[in-house]
């Protein structure tokens, strides 16, 4: 008994008459382990925005951080990263310790003209 020679080309029906399996395609998220990564921007994004907050008196240093929390916290949301909470907080945090350092920065500004 020979057998005969196997063939498969994906257009051809195997002998239960089903059509063999096709490969899926999967178009837009490119990395099937997206919802696994870590954390760790989120809480960048959080630890930055708490010290712009706690270094509000020295406002060259706060601003500077609440832009990098604002940054990391955007993206982290953007790409759908784990952490989704801890991005939000470190957005919401970063910002208010943007706003309070530009106006304690604003206030001393005005201090120097004064005294000038």
């Amino acid at each position: 008994m020979e057998q005969e020679p196997r063939n498969d080309n994906w257009n051809n029906w195997n002998n239960n008459g089903q059509q063999p399996h096709q490969p899926v395609i999967i178009v837009g998220e490119q990395d099937p382990n997206a919802h696994k990564k870590n954390s760790n921007m989120a809480a960048a994004s959080l630890v930055t925005g708490i010290l712009s907050i706690v270094l509000f008196w020295i406002p060259w240093i706060a601003i500077i951080l609440g832009i990098i929390g604002l940054i990391t916290g955007i993206i982290c949301l953007v790409q759908h990263r784990a952490g989704h909470g801890a991005a939000i907080a470190g957005v919401i945090t970063s910002s208010i310790g943007t706003l309070i350092a530009l106006v304690i920065g604003f206030i001393y500004i005005l201090a120097i003209a004064m005294i000038i």
